[in-house]
């Protein structure tokens, strides 16, 4: 909104000086902009045009579609016509919708807002991380109703700090992650933030709120406070417009919300001195233009008296000065104070004077200097008054002395690159380190304003692995290196991923330095493999093997962690020659070895779990960490040929403890003697004497003996 920007119409009122001041940032945002865009350009397809709901919520732009042809629909099921395009509005549709239209073969312009999708993008991201997803918005919203199909529709939606909280999902869920709707009240999720990082530290948090929303709430909060009026214009069923009024209204009670100028009532102005106007971001330029207009047709009979009176004032005062200012030598003294300007100069100047169609700068020269709007700034803005404000020292480029009219033209957006270019050489050549924040991505990689500059980061420079969608950084701030610089060919490239790799590296160096055996540290489980993990515990990947993970059997690492995991390990080996360190995890957990004898004794009876069969016998499960072999001798009375016969993984026996060796973590047992001796004086020597046959008398001492020679 180029035209539009901030002002002050001066009313002389009963003696009182009435002002009408413009918010800050009004009007369309960028997101919007690009929308209305996309649609002018479908119109020019000589298509039938279809929008899904209303392209942005102001009603009056809505009326201007459906003139030039725009058809709008509730539902794809609703077009019928083949050739049809589909618009799909800035707040985004539920992924169904979308595969829909796709199905169908209809031509799809997806005017979704970068920072929906980025939303949509992150919902679909913890959703296959498997975190309980929280959106703070209307669940009613379209946008809000997008989002949540990105992560099946299963998101807890709350409006409010209090609805969070009553919906206690901090101690049902161990993982949680939030996201916003784009134009959420931004003080209210600051709250959410807040008591989120007191009470769940672990909770992945995506400020999803869009920045022209908070920029747009944060200067409509600021101008409500120092004005008697607020009028906010936009349409009634537009969501970031409610919050501006609401944000408004809690500061200054008398606000009133319009959806065009037509809604004006003169009786608001009574006894009011201030009036400040701010515009949702839907609202069109011209919606604002015929509000300001008619403010000013309200005032014009008597801005006009006032101004005629000031004018017969100056006049006067002219013809003082002049008598005053005789002196031909003093006024060569004064002429020499002016700078001396000219063509391609660069000079600093304080902002004088912000109107709707140009900036004026005193730069010490003889006439103030006068900065088109074109030639304000390289960045798209709404209004003037989001590059510069009455009063800022800025530097400017003089394009031109005296033009037609002996006005001194000068340009901010020249000195601002030319200023640019030599600071950003300087910082490549000293290799510094600079921040910038992603605003759109492109065919292989993505933009970044820096000072006013376009830079690009290739895709393989964004990350230290490769991302495959980029568009999830849109609107994230970036600390970068600079790796090429030419100015004559207007080409930046910078690389996230250098300074990743020192900051792994560094990480890695500090791991090496410090890491000694015995510690215990907190590290991130990388990858699996059949014989166990690999955690990383700084920049290093140590390797939990898969004995050291547990202590009960098991068969594969994913039963005890999975990939991402944060874990705590104990540093069991440092190999700092072949760069090898072993780590554990059960070391640092209870050993159930420990005081075995308090809780078994030899001799006792006691319930076990077959869980594994080898040829020599089966290894029984006493509790978790503690198994036992039962030799294939000590299965049954009877001759067993394989401990399969008898028997089997899973199954639950009795089982009797015949030796028990807790040093060595063994504990042999016996099926047989917990059943009982039986008879057998069939085939039995027995000694007549006693009753006890030879084969009972040396039993233990033949069968320890076999152990020990399957055993090794």
């Amino acid at each position: 909104m180029q035209e539009i920007l901030q002002f002050y119409v001066l009313l002389i009122k009963g003696g009182e000086l009435l002002d009408f001041v413009l918010s800050k940032y009004a009007g369309f945002c960028f997101g919007v902009k690009r929308a209305v865009n996309l649609a002018e350009e479908a119109i020019c397809l000589k298509k039938p045009v279809y929008t899904l709901g209303p392209l942005i919520h102001n009603p009056e732009f809505i009326d201007n579609l459906k003139q030039n042809g725009v058809k709008e629909v509730n539902h794809i099921s609703e077009i019928d016509e083949e050739n049809a395009v589909v618009v799909f509005r800035t707040h985004g549709v539920k992924l169904g919708t979308y595969l829909e239209a796709n199905k169908k073969g209809f031509d799809i312009i997806d005017a979704t807002c970068p920072y929906v999708r980025r939303a949509q993008l992150k919902a679909e991201q913890l959703s296959k991380e498997d975190y309980k997803v929280i959106i703070f918005g209307d669940p009613s919203h379209p946008e809000v109703e997008g989002i949540n199909s990105y992560c099946e529709n299963k998101a807890e939606i709350v409006q409010s700090l209090d609805e969070l909280k009553e919906a206690n999902l901090i101690d049902i869920n161990n993982k949680i992650g939030i996201i916003a709707q784009t134009t959420a009240n931004n003080d209210e999720w600051n709250k959410i933030v807040k008591y989120l990082k007191e009470n769940k530290p672990t909770v992945k948090i995506f400020n999803t709120i869009c920045d022209a929303t908070s920029q747009r709430q944060k200067a409509a909060k600021e101008l409500a406070s120092a004005v008697d009026l607020m009028i906010v214009v936009g349409g009634y069923n537009s969501s970031n417009t409610r919050k501006l009024t609401e944000i408004s209204k809690s500061i200054c009670e008398e606000t009133y919300q319009i959806e065009n100028a037509k809604e004006l009532n003169i009786e608001w102005f009574k006894n009011k001195k201030k009036i400040g106007i701010t515009a949702g971001a839907s609202t069109p330029d011209w919606i604002i233009k015929e509000v300001i207009s008619q403010m000013k047709e309200i005032s014009e009979t008597e801005i006009r008296d006032t101004e005629a009176s000031q004018e017969e004032d100056i006049l006067h005062q002219n013809k003082l000065e002049n008598k005053e200012n005789k002196d031909e030598d003093l006024q060569e003294k004064y002429e020499e104070t002016f700078k001396t300007l000219k063509i391609g100069d660069i000079t600093s100047g304080t902002v004088v004077q912000v109107s709707e169609n140009e900036v004026m700068v005193n730069v010490g020269y003889k006439s103030d200097g006068i900065i088109p709007l074109n030639e304000l700034s390289s960045e798209d803005f709404s209004s003037p008054n989001e590059i510069v404000n009455k009063g800022d020292n800025i530097d400017v480029y003089v394009l031109k002395v005296e033009d037609k009219d002996g006005n001194l033209i000068l340009s901010k957006k020249r000195a601002d690159i030319k200023n640019a270019w030599d600071e950003i050489e300087k910082m490549y050549e000293a290799q510094e380190v600079i921040e910038a924040k992603v605003i759109e991505e492109v065919k292989g990689g993505l933009l970044v304003y820096i000072k006013g500059l376009r830079g690009f980061i290739p895709a393989s420079h964004v990350d230290l692995q490769y991302v495959p969608e980029l568009s999830v950084f849109i609107g994230e701030n970036f600390k970068l290196k600079i790796i090429e610089v030419d100015r004559r060919k207007n080409r930046i490239i910078l690389s996230r991923k250098l300074l990743l790799e020192e900051e792994y590296q560094k990480k890695r160096d500090k791991t090496w330095e410090n890491i000694e055996e015995g510690q215990i540290i907190k590290g991130k489980v990388q990858r699996l493999t059949d014989f166990g993990a690999f955690v990383d515990i700084g920049g290093v990947d140590g390797l939990v093997h898969i004995s050291e993970l547990s202590w009960g059997r098991i068969n594969h690492p994913s039963e005890v962690v999975k990939e991402g995991d944060d874990i705590e390990v104990k540093v069991l080996n440092v190999d700092r020659e072949r760069e090898r360190i072993s780590l554990g995890v059960k070391q640092i957990l209870p050993n159930p070895w420990e005081n075995i004898k308090e809780r078994y004794e030899i001799g006792s009876i006691i319930t076990g779990k077959v869980i594994k069969l080898v040829s020599f016998g089966a290894f029984v499960e006493i509790e978790p960490g503690i198994e036992g072999l039962v030799h294939i001798s000590q299965i049954s009375w009877e001759h067993v040929i394989k401990p399969e016969d008898v028997l089997s993984v899973g199954q639950e026996i009795k089982v009797k403890i015949m030796d028990l060796n807790p040093e060595e973590h063994r504990m042999s047992l016996s099926i047989k003697e917990a059943e009982g001796a039986k008879n057998n004086t069939d085939t039995s020597i027995t000694n007549q004497k006693n009753g006890v046959t030879i084969g009972e008398m040396f039993k233990d001492i033949l069968e320890e003996t076999k152990r020990n020679i399957d055993d090794n």
